[in-house]
């Protein structure tokens, strides 16, 4: 059994207490220090809350400019389908099929800003093509010819709603991209900036459904 002078010695050897005392007078002694570790870790979680603000509306942009290529290619599907119905009941209709075929084949083909004045032509002949079918009495009484239709004028609403989406992820990106210190770091992490999608007028005319009498 330790005997009280064994305590004292393992005390005085190990000195538990002077210890504390140098450190804790340390401590007091250089206390900007701990101020300034402090305050660069408050920095460093800071910067990296705002890159991970960056990420997340880059991934949001991604995300969503993908749910509007595969809603344009579900149109282009729709597309393809409408023109072999009209082509059976109006081939007299030869330039505005024509005109929707090549505006097709331009968006599938094209990207940035001559795929968006593609798109527009899509638009812009399908209105002409729903406008001159109200000319032939047998197309509007297809059924298959207005559900096409009905389906195409579905998408375009979808289109315009996920656009409307993609445009505000976009605003919010660029915005943080510009204020600090989101500039420096899409600077150093590369994150790059998006463009909004923009179509004319005609487009969005075309997203109102079209007026038809089937009487």
């Amino acid at each position: 059994m330790a005997t009280t002078s064994d305590q004292q010695s393992f005390l005085e050897a190990t000195d538990i207490f002077g210890r504390f005392v140098r450190a804790t007078n340390f401590m007091l002694d250089n206390w900007w220090l701990w101020v300034a570790l402090a305050i660069m870790a408050s920095l460093l979680l800071w910067l990296r809350s705002n890159h991970a603000v960056l990420g997340r509306l880059d991934e949001r942009c991604s995300a969503s400019a993908a749910d509007i290529d595969a809603l344009l290619a579900e149109r282009y599907a729709l597309i393809g389908n409408l023109v072999e119905t009209v082509k059976g009941f109006a081939v007299q209709e030869h330039s505005t099929i024509k005109a929707i075929v090549d505006a097709r084949s331009r968006a599938m083909e094209s990207i940035g800003q001559a795929r968006l004045a593609a798109e527009t032509q899509i638009g812009q002949s399908l209105t002409g093509l729903f406008a001159a079918s109200e000319s032939y009495p047998d197309l509007l009484s297809s059924t298959h010819f207005r559900d096409l239709r009905d389906e195409i004028i579905r998408i375009e609403d979808r289109i315009t709603a996920a656009r409307r989406f993609y445009n505000i992820s976009v605003e919010e990106l660029n915005a943080s991209r510009r204020a600090f210190p989101g500039n420096i770091i899409a600077l150093i992490a590369k994150i790059n900036k998006h463009d909004q999608l923009v179509f004319d007028d005609g487009k969005r005319d075309f997203v109102k459904p079209v007026q038809i009498n089937f009487s």
